[in-house]
């Protein structure tokens, strides 16, 4: 069954506009070029540059943009950042998203259907919810501009993307080419991660030389970087290497490749967490099977529990024994739920730690308004624009992972809001991919989608990638959006079904 756009017009006059509003701003474009060459000003072609790029933005292809900002956030601005420390550059894929936002109104406007099924949805009002909690947050605790600034990237400006995937502005086609796209980036990520390990890490002095090791993603290449958002890319891919080889949708030759990758750069790259979760992403997807399958199930769980061990062990033999002072990867782990860990700097503490400060400092100490609705977007989070107001106060970085960030900004009620985002957007997937009228392969891609956004809400108090990684903010807008756009599918056909219906059995008189 062919898959139409959410609300679709056929109007050929609803494309004149663009165009000519297109072929204007290329006139005055050209003009101002011409100009710019015959007087040789520098700074006048730099501005134009800049125009010509806005003006790209702006006019092109809706499907261009989102295979622009694909490539933009997995595979450009992280190398940029790592090698030549130029961490500006993540606002560029997010600034692109943004730009999404005139594709979204144009269609909108261009449509005959009404909009009000969308926006009463939950699909769309728990992201609107969580989004005005935000604002409210910042808005009752004498905000800074700077705040507003800092994190619009990380609350704000990835959600037009979604809406590009929940309206259908792209083929589904080229959803299902965009999987298969970050089974490659997956790939790619060994030869990046081979190179980090031994010509960074080896070389390293810090205590953690390991967390230099981060593919291509955000990054410095003394600090280290966003790894556990590396790893949760890498379990999604790998996840979806092996639903669509399983579904037939997929040359094992590429699966193999793609999961061989994924272990290798994981066991350079020393992510426990992630480790851990492999087992968890395969029981997820594959939990009816194992229900009706008891044996097989015992014997895959003994081989991923191995694999596990396995990769363990590697940390240990790889990069534990060089350390000052020698941990095993058991006790590594354990020191994780620890509620005095602190770093041997004292800038960073446990997660156990941090979440017991944020108690006793605000829900302990009767403060309510702070515990139900935090300190403001930006709170937790510094920068060359401005540094927000609790990372003066604390000595260590109370945004260690995305449970403390959305604790301390918006509060338990944005925390609670965004975990809703998560479940429900996993509940629509699951719903969806059980309906017979969606493509097979996009049923798989869906059960993807519904374990990959579960996983989302598992790791809130793992790391912070859901809100500072770029890819991740992808990712997720990606499965929410894919979920909602076949949940409404599902709907107008059961609406036209429906009407049929009706109509014969109105016409069934007629005919005796």
């Amino acid at each position: 069954m062919k898959a139409l756009t959410l609300l679709e017009t056929n109007n050929p006059g609803s494309r004149v506009f663009p165009i000519v509003l297109m072929l204007i701003g290329i006139l005055c474009i050209s003009v101002l070029s011409g100009v710019a060459a015959a007087f040789g000003n520098l700074y006048i072609l730099i501005i134009l540059l800049a125009l010509y790029g806005l003006f790209f933005i702006l006019v092109a292809p809706t499907a261009w943009m989102v295979w622009l900002i694909f490539f933009v956030t997995f595979l450009i601005t992280g190398p940029i950042s790592y090698f030549l420390k130029l961490t500006q550059f993540q606002w560029l894929s997010a600034l692109m998203s943004v730009a999404l936002l005139l594709s979204v109104l144009l269609y909108l406007l261009r449509s005959k259907t009404s909009i009000s099924p969308i926006i009463i949805s939950s699909d769309f009002f728990w992201p609107a919810i969580f989004l005005l909690l935000v604002t409210f947050s910042t808005v009752i605790d004498q905000p800074q501009f700077a705040d507003f600034v800092n994190a619009s990237r990380h609350y704000f400006l990835m959600w037009p993307l979604m809406l590009v995937f929940m309206l259908g502005l792209v083929r589904q086609e080229m959803v299902v080419q965009l999987w298969r796209t970050l089974m490659i980036v997956a790939i790619l990520q060994l030869p990046m991660a081979l190179y980090q390990y031994f010509f960074v890490a080896q070389k390293s002095t810090r205590l953690s030389p390991w967390d230099a090791v981060i593919g291509t993603f955000h990054g410095d290449i003394d600090g280290g970087g966003e790894s556990a958002g590396m790893g949760f890319m890498l379990l999604i891919a790998m996840l979806t290497a092996i639903a669509l080889w399983r579904g037939g949708k997929l040359n094992g030759v590429w699966v193999a490749l793609v999961v061989v990758t994924s272990l290798g750069t994981m066991a350079l790259a020393e992510i426990k967490g992630v480790v851990l979760l492999i087992p968890v992403v395969i029981g997820l997807y594959y939990r009816r099977e194992f229900l009706r399958r008891p044996l097989e199930s015992v014997i895959v769980l003994i081989v991923l529990f191995l694999l596990v061990i396995g990769l363990l062990t590697v940390y240990e033999k790889l990069h534990y024994k060089n350390t000052v002072k020698q941990t095993s990867t058991y006790d590594r782990i354990m020191m994780q739920f620890d509620p005095e860990l602190r770093s041997s700097s004292g800038n960073e503490l446990g997660r156990v730690s941090n979440l017991g400060n944020w108690l006793d400092i605000n829900v302990k100490s009767g403060d309510l308004q702070h515990s139900l609705f935090g300190y403001g977007m930006g709170a937790t989070f510094a920068s060359r624009i401005g540094t927000g107001e609790l990372v003066h106060r604390f000595s260590s970085k109370p945004n260690t992972s995305s449970t403390t960030i959305l604790l301390w900004e918006i509060g338990i009620m944005g925390h609670l809001v965004f975990i809703v985002i998560l479940l429900s957007g996993a509940r629509t997937s699951e719903l969806a991919a059980k309906n017979e009228s969606v493509p097979e392969i996009h049923r798989i891609l869906l059960r993807v989608g519904t374990v990959g956004l579960l996983l989302l809400a598992v790791t809130l108090h793992y790391r912070n990638f859901h809100f500072y990684s770029n890819p991740i903010q992808f990712l997720m807008m990606l499965m929410l959006g894919q979920g909602a756009y076949w949940s409404h599918f599902i709907s107008n056909n059961l609406d036209h079904t429906d009407v049929k219906t009706i109509d014969k059995s109105r016409a069934l008189p007629e005919v005796i």
